[in-house]
């Protein structure tokens, strides 16, 4: 039934791309007047000289073009208008039953030459919807300038970065992370924390991708674009931060333009620490004996990239050619120091305390190095274009290793545990796309796309011998893996547009060949499989700045290698992780419907939103020897999300901006399976205020409130809390230097708490970021360092550290 829904679309549209190639009375194309890129967002009012208070309004394509049908007779005026650009205002338009007014190329000229006069100059809206997705503009947070894409994503509504960092979108963390629609050196949250907010234009969010893009991720796609010059000569910029908790991070980018080619250079040195207090009961039971773990210590995390990049490119007539490598030494790492109290309860017998200290060492690091290359050539300026892309991605002297000491009050050694796993990591990926355009506002783009992973491992572990005074290999434990993943997709959809009307509607298929060879006996995997994925977007323009959004998207999330790795590995020696090779892929079904609404400088945004999912994985925790836990991934069954997310921005007054973003949905998870989950049911729910001062020329004051509503999983709990920030931006030096200074968590009210309760397990989870976090940033930009426009084509705090404990 839905492949016969869409098809019956694809062909609906397909009419309406004929009906109105020819059907226009007023048509045109939105282009940048310095780098003659076209535009593809702007607000397009058609004003009648006689009533100017209800202008007809439209917004351009992904080629910059637009058109406005059926227009009464009348004298009209054409504008157009975009932050950061000079207002363009047509000469007097007649219009009559059979005119057709065609404008060409409309230039639209940047206000100021200088990025930082731009954002002083002409205030960005922090949130643009478009029919496919969001594009948060980063340059609005001033929060953010010192941090890395997490701490631009946190005022975006919907978005959670729970306790360790992992940035959630309406309760999942299922999402692809893309560079400039490249897939990123690393995969999730680590991919977001390592780019530094000073490179980034602006990120786009795709909650319902299209049959275009990759079908990974239940919750769609956040693509980051970087910035990239635009101005001839040589410029740059240098980025310099740190903190309280000793982050530090160093980054640089020069660019080159010639008439037709440009190159850059540029690089980091990033270690982004997190500090937590942390505090843990623990109590697990069974028939004859109740055994209890009370834990408390300081946590710290480092997220760390020490990287360089470069690119060259060139523009042709009719042939654009892009080549980029970046090579470096990149992962995570952390520090456990906990104070533990153990207590045994057999069942007639007096309870027995034991006190220990354990320290907990764990680094997964790797050396990496890739290279992409774009070749597009376009047959006409009407958007009729073929490209092909390619992408390759090694990691190298790849190694994970966890080290665990237990020992007792005087500092001897009781227990130890050591394991490794030691990996490289090859990605590959093709691409060639088409597009043909279909009249004014009409497009049919097909594709075929390849993808692969592969790794190679082996993992060892080792327990502490009291006797002998060494670590004794446990052979038992030994395992040797490769893991391969194939995909072989093709694409094609239609979009087109009629009167106040805009759609895309296509499909995907993709094949999936997935191997799994493990020295374990009776855990390798071998799986084919051929799914089709489709997609609908429609928007309608209502009259007075008004515009509806309606989407649906049909997706997957494919279990990562780590959910299905055979074996045991320790966090530490009462908290132990194995992989499940027979956990299956979620499948999504996505819809949504947006309400926006323009009031001059001010903005209304309403989305309703549903998403079901099949086979949810979700993290299980169960008792697996006396004192200790066994977490494993496992398909608990099927969710459901339902709710509404409210965006409102405001400009009251002259030196006062101020956004109120909110959503509440109603969450509900039915457990399938028995590990001690239940059925759960909860409202969740988020406020954010922003508000932006404009204190003088050259500075303005960011202060948040945040208040992140609780959540369930199927074993348990965690509570709401709220926090507040505080940031301020000077610029100097003829806004060549800017300085922020931001203070995350003023008044320390953010705790993490989290309750897992079964019939055989107690874990009460406590979390308190280390107080305070203080981060001051430098930005130093020279010879007029311009970025081009991007007209390309669980929310908790990173705060807190130790979630997975």
């Amino acid at each position: 039934m839905r492949k016969l829904c869409v098809l019956f679309s694809v062909f609906l549209w397909s009419v309406v791309i004929w009906a109105q190639q020819t059907n226009y009375q007023v048509k045109g194309k939105l282009m940048d007047a310095e780098s003659g890129q076209v535009i593809d967002f702007a607000d397009i009012l058609l004003f009648n000289s006689g009533d100017i208070k209800h202008p007809i309004q439209t917004s351009p394509n992904d080629n910059g073009q637009f058109v406005f049908h059926k227009v009464a007779n009348g004298i009209y005026t054409l504008m157009v208008r975009l932050v950061g650009y000079d207002i363009f205002t047509s000469k007097e338009l007649k219009i009559t039953d059979n005119s057709k007014v065609d404008l060409g190329n409309i230039m639209l000229r940047p206000l100021e030459i200088g990025l930082a006069e731009v954002e002083v100059v002409a205030e960005k809206r922090q949130i643009v919807y478009k029919l496919d997705k969001k594009v948060v503009e980063a340059s609005s947070n001033l929060m953010g300038s010192s941090g890395s894409a997490v701490d631009i994503l946190e005022n975006t509504p919907s978005i959670r970065v729970d306790a360790e960092g992992g940035v959630t979108f309406r309760g999942s963390s299922g999402f692809s992370v893309y560079v400039d629609g490249k897939p990123s050196v690393f995969s999730g949250t680590q991919a977001l924390e390592q780019v530094p907010a000073g490179q980034i234009e602006n990120i786009e969010i795709i909650t319902t991708p299209s049959a275009k893009h990759d079908t990974e991720g239940d919750v769609g796609i956040i693509n980051i674009i970087t910035k990239k010059h635009s101005m001839k000569g040589l410029s740059g910029m240098v980025n310099l931060s740190g903190n309280t908790w000793l982050t530090r991070r160093v980054d640089f980018l020069l660019n080159h333009q010639n008439n037709r080619s440009r190159w850059f250079f540029g690089g980091q040195w990033s270690d982004k620490l997190s500090k937590s207090d942390f505090e843990q009961e623990r109590i697990t039971f069974n028939d004859n004996e109740t055994i209890s773990l009370n834990a408390v210590g300081p946590y710290k995390g480092n997220n760390l990239n020490y990287s360089l990049k470069g690119g060259w490119g060139i523009e042709l007539p009719k042939t654009t050619i892009e080549i980029e490598a970046e090579g470096g030494h990149g992962g995570r790492k952390y520090e456990r120091n906990l104070m533990y109290s153990e207590t045994h309860a057999i069942k007639g017998e007096s309870p027995v305390t034991v006190l220990y200290n354990n320290k907990n060492d764990f680094q997964n690091l790797e050396d990496f190095g890739l290279g992409s290359f774009l070749v597009e050539h376009r047959f006409n300026d009407k958007g009729h274009q073929l490209s092909a892309s390619g992408y390759y991605k090694h990691g190298g002297n790849s190694l994970e290793y966890s080290f665990n000491d237990l020992n007792d009050m005087q500092g001897n050694r009781q227990k130890g545990v050591r394991y490794y796993e030691a990996e490289y990591r090859n990605t590959l990926r093709g691409n060639l796309d088409y597009v043909l355009p279909l009249g004014n506002k009409g497009k049919l783009e097909a594709g075929y796309q390849y993808s692969s992973y592969m790794e190679d491992g082996d993992y060892e572990l080792e327990w502490w011998n009291p006797e002998t005074g060494y670590f004794d290999k446990q052979d038992d434990a030994y395992n040797t893996f490769i893991f391969k993943e194939a995909l072989n997709s093709v694409y094609a959809f239609l979009s087109g547009g009629w009167k106040k009307l805009e759609a895309q509607a296509g499909l995907r298929g993709e094949h999936t060949h997935m191997e799994l060879n493990s020295s374990i006996a009776d855990a390798s995997r071998l799986e084919n499989r051929f799914e089709v994925f489709p997609s609908v977007h429609i928007g309608y323009n209502l009259p007075h700045e008004q515009k509806l959004l309606f989407a649906y998207s049909y997706r997957t999330t494919r279990p990562q290698l780590w959910f299905m790795e055979p074996y045991v590995t320790y966090n530490d020696f009462y908290s132990a992780v194995i992989g499940n090779p027979d956990i299956r892929p979620e499948y999504i079904n996505s819809f949504e419907m947006n309400y926006r609404k323009i009031l001059g400088e001010n903005t209304v945004s309403a989305t309703v939103f549903h998403r079901s999912r099949k086979d949810k994985i979700e993290r299980l925790r169960i008792p697996y020897e006396a004192g200790v836990t066994l977490d494993s991934m496992a398909n608990v069954g099927r969710d459901y999300s339902t709710g509404i997310e409210l965006s409102l921005s405001l400009h009251l007054i002259r030196r006062w901006n101020t956004t109120v973003n909110g959503n509440i949905y109603h969450y509900k998870v039915k457990n399938e399976i028995t590990a001690g989950g239940k059925n759960e049911s909860s409202t969740n729910y988020d406020i954010l205020w922003n508000n932006l001062f404009t204190l003088g020329k050259y500075t303005r004051l960011q202060l948040d409130g945040n208040f992140v509503g609780p959540s369930v999983t199927t074993q348990g709990r965690a509570k709401a809390y709220w926090y507040a920030n505080v940031a301020i931006r000077q610029q100097l030096f003829n806004r060549k230097l800017t300085a922020s200074f931001a203070f995350r968590d003023v008044f320390r009210s953010a705790r993490y708490v989290n309750d897992i309760q079964t019939a055989s397990l107690r874990s009460l989870t406590k979390i308190r970021p280390k107080y305070p976090q203080v981060m001051l940033t430098l930005s130093y930009t020279f010879n007029n360092f311009k970025a081009k426009g991007s007209q390309e084509k669980e929310k908790r705090s990173d705060i807190f550290e130790g979630v997975q404990h």
